[in-house]
């Protein structure tokens, strides 16, 4: 049995959510064929078509990594698109969450982020306003201060996984092994 004392890593590349998409992309490049289409019509979903399979193509023929989890952090990686990789040490990483777009989008997409501290401060002043008061008292009496501190100052980056996927419990196991004290949040569908 994995004991998580290994590396976790995700690459991009050629399995079922990547599969399902770049159809999705070659019917949408199919339908620009189809007979009795407007012109504009059939140039938009081509050029839609082929420019989103390309992408898709390219990704998955590159291998790289979506995410890496092991003794020096976590990585999110990046794309050739201009998102940019970024990598969290443990001392910075609060949480590791996982969850699924609001259910009234038609594709859900899960995501996953990395809830961590910045080196700059929180902002000063934000609690002057009488309603942020009134939800800091309402919070300070529901939810445990060491909690509510371990958060300040943090800030969230993300992936959306559509063209790969998450083993959840290989990543439970692999935080544990690295990080116990990381919050982990599992709200995937």
């Amino acid at each position: 049995m994995d004991d998580g004392r290994r590396a976790y890593e995700v690459r991009y590349g050629w399995n079922a959510p990547t599969v399902k998409r770049a159809l999705l992309c070659l019917l949408l490049l199919g339908l620009a064929f189809a007979p009795g289409s407007p012109g504009w019509a059939a140039a938009v979903l081509g050029v839609m078509g082929a420019i989103s399979f390309l992408a898709i193509a390219l990704l998955a023929c590159s291998r790289r990594v979506a995410l890496r989890v092991g003794p020096e952090g976590v990585t999110l990686g990046g794309t050739p698109f201009g998102i940019k990789t970024e990598r969290m040490g443990w001392p910075e990483v609060v949480s590791i969450d996982l969850w699924t777009e609001q259910p009234h989008r038609m594709v859900k997409t899960p995501h996953i982020g990395v809830r961590h501290k910045k080196e700059s401060a929180p902002p000063l002043g934000l609690s002057s306003l009488p309603e942020l008061r009134q939800i800091e008292e309402y919070l300070a009496a529901q939810v445990p201060a060491e909690f509510v501190e371990a958060f300040r100052g943090t800030v969230l980056s993300s992936r959306g996984m559509a063209l790969w996927r998450v083993d959840r419990t290989r990543l439970k196991a692999t935080v544990r092994a690295f990080a116990p004290e990381v919050y982990l949040f599992d709200r995937l569908d």
